[in-house]
């Protein structure tokens, strides 16, 4: 008989993973002053002691931090610092944009060659199963930026090296709100193209031009990004 424990619920974590979504989200956006903790206890349905402990994290965490006597405000964050706290970067500055880019320019051309080398049928019916999502959810830029990011995840995965996987898990929560903005600002058209692309040369083991392809993929959109910025300032 499988019978697995209930656990126990503690609300101080349900209400830290709501209050870090809102930031995500972008509804607590950098530098707002966050309501008082009477007013943020009855919006969560809990005691101000949970919502305390609460704000203590992020704080902790560097999501946020207290002024006496002026309250609690969202932390504007840098991106080193976040990688090195493991907070995620929810709001992205543009140079923070263009930064996750060259990360990804660093290993993403390697990741897609050792993909192509270790793939089987398994890994490329998963692939194939993404890249169906991403064409269905194409007008849709949540589920199309969620599918995008699977994609990528899924190449590291199939390296069957646990430092590159370890180094998506890491900023995967960056690289999601990266890959959303990014499709926001350019569509689903050239992902979509470069993904089936991709996807044709590792059922066909072509290791270098996975390479190359990733390699194409990554500038124009470092090239789109930095033409979208240039042009908002």
């Amino acid at each position: 008989m499988n019978i697995n424990p209930i656990k126990r619920v503690n609300l101080s974590d349900l209400v830290f993973e709501q209050m870090k979504n809102l930031i995500l989200s972008g509804e607590w956006a950098p530098g707002m002053h966050l309501p008082s903790e009477s007013t943020l206890a009855k919006m969560f349905g809990v005691s101000r002691v949970t919502i305390r402990q609460g704000i203590h994290r992020m704080v902790a965490l560097g999501l946020a931090e207290t002024h006496p006597g002026k309250g609690t405000f969202i932390r504007t964050l840098s991106l080193g610092q976040s990688i090195s706290s493991l907070v995620p970067v929810a709001y992205l500055s543009d140079d923070n944009m263009l930064s996750v880019l060259e990360f990804r320019k660093a290993i993403e051309g390697f990741t897609a060659e050792l993909a192509a080398k270790k793939a089987d049928a398994d890994d490329i019916a998963k692939l194939t199963t993404i890249l169906t999502n991403m064409e269905q959810s194409k007008h849709d830029v949540e589920k199309f930026s969620e599918e995008d990011y699977n994609f990528h995840h899924e190449l590291a995965v199939i390296c069957r090296n646990p430092l590159i996987l370890e180094s998506y898990n890491l900023i995967s929560d960056m690289l999601r709100s990266a890959m959303k903005i990014i499709v926001a600002k350019r569509g689903p058209t050239q992902g979509l193209y470069y993904h089936k692309a991709l996807l044709d040369r590792i059922i066909a083991k072509d290791v270098g031009e996975c390479r190359v392809l990733m390699t194409q993929h990554i500038d124009e959109t470092y090239a789109d990004m930095v033409s979208i910025i240039s042009a908002n300032k």
